[in-house]
C-alpha cells in the first residue's frame, strides 16, 4: 500500500497537550505579543480583520511592509518543540517500528514534525522516496520557519521590496542553531523560505523549492492507494493542495474535528469520492483510526 500523510495547522495543535502553536485567531493575538513593534502596530481597524480571516486581513497590508513580519512569523514558530505527549512523537515511533514506506506532507511552518521525526531516529527527506526505517520522504509545499535560500545569504539589513513580485531561487539549507539561525534572520534580505500566509500562498525566497515541493506533492497524490488528512482547512482556492485530492483515486480518510468534517463530505460529494471516510474527532481522539487506515497499526 502506498501511504500518505497530509497536516495542517489543525494537526499541530492537537498534537501537544501543553502549548501548540495557535489556530486562528489566536495566531494572531499570539504574533502581537512576540512582536508589539511590527505585528502589534498594526491597526485596531485591521486587527478586527486578522482575527476573522487571517489570509484576506494579509491582502490590506503594504506588500512592502510584509518581509518584516513574515522574519517575526518564522521566529515565533521556530520555538516551539514537541513535548513528552506529542502524537508526532507517536506518529515517529509507529512510523520507525513498522517500517512504514510512506509519505508526509506538512503544511505548516514550525518544526515540530520534523523534531519528532529526528528525535525518533529518522531523516527527513525532501525530493527523495523514503528509506524505510532510516529516512522518511517529507514534503513542504509551503516552506518552512527554518529553511533559508543561500543565495540571498549574508545580504546585511533587511531591504523594501514587494515579495509578490521579486523572487529568489537558490540553494536551501535548513537551520536548527538558535544563534545561526537568530543571524541568519537579521542578516539575509530575504525572510525565511515560507509562502505568505496570504490566499494564494505566495513565495519570495525560495521560489524554485517551493515549486518543486508543489509538483512533488501532486506526484504523491497522483500515486497514493490511501491519503490521510488531519487538520487541513478545506480551502478550494488552494488549488495547488486540494487539486490533485479531487482527481487521486486514493481514498481519503479526513480527520479535522465535526464541523469540517461536514464540509469536507460536502466537498466529496461534489466531486463524487464515494469512497472516502470521515472521521468526526480531532487528531488525538482519532490517532489510532488514522494510524490504522494508513498501514501503521
Amino acid at each position: 500500500m502506498s501511504a500518505l500523510l497530509l497536516f495542517g495547522a489543525g494537526a499541530s495543535f492537537g498534537s501537544e497537550s501543553g502549548n501548540p502553536p495557535p489556530l486562528g485567531p489566536d495566531l494572531f493575538h499570539a504574533l502581537q505579543r512576540f512582536d508589539p513593534i511590527g505585528w502589534g502596530s498594526i491597526s485596531k481597524g485591521l486587527a478586527v480583520e486578522f482575527q476573522q480571516d487571517f489570509e484576506e486581513a494579509m491582502t490590506k497590508i503594504d506588500p512592502t511592509k510584509l518581509p518584516p513580519l513574515q522574519r517575526k512569523m518564522a521566529q515565533y514558530f521556530f520555538q516551539f518543540q514537541p513535548n513528552s505527549s506529542s502524537l508526532y512523537r507517536d506518529l515517529a515511533q509507529c512510523i520507525k517500528g513498522k517500517n512504514w514506506d510512506g509519505a508526509i506532507c506538512s503544511l505548516n511552518y514550525e518544526r515540530l514534525l520534523e523534531i519528532a521525526l529526528t528525535q525518533s531516529g529518522l531523516k527527513p527527506v525532501c525530493n527523495s522516496p523514503t528509506d524505510p526505517g532510516r529516512t522518511i520522504e517529507l514534503c513542504l509545499p509551503h516552506g518552512c520557519c527554518h529553511l533559508f535560500c543561500e543565495s540571498v545569504k549574508g545580504n546585511a539589513k533587511a531591504v523594501t521590496f514587494d515579495p509578490y513580485r521579486v523572487k529568489t531561487s537558490g540553494t536551501i539549507k535548513p537551520i536548527s542553531n538558535q544563534i545561526e539561525y537568530d543571524s541568519r534572520i537579521e542578516k539575509d534580505a530575504f525572510p525565511p523560505v515560507m509562502s505568505y500566509f496570504e490566499p494564494n500562498k505566495r513565495t519570495s525566497s525560495g521560489a524554485n523549492f517551493i515549486q518543486t515541493q508543489r509538483n512533488r506533492w501532486h506526484e504523491l497524490a497522483s500515486a497514493a492507494d490511501c491519503i490521510g488528512i488531519v487538520g487541513v482547512k478545506l480551502r478550494p482556492h488552494d488549488g495547488h493542495i486540494w487539486d490533485p485530492l479531487i482527481v487521486t483515486k486514493a481514498k481519503i480518510i479526513y480527520c479535522s474535528g465535526r464541523n469540517a468534517a461536514a464540509d469536507y463530505q460536502a466537498w466529496a460529494t461534489k466531486y463524487g469520492r464515494k469512497q472516502d471516510s470521515t472521521l468526526t474527532g480531532y487528531f488525538r481522539e482519532e490517532f489510532g483510526n488514522i494510524c490504522k487506515g494508513i498501514g501503521l497499526a
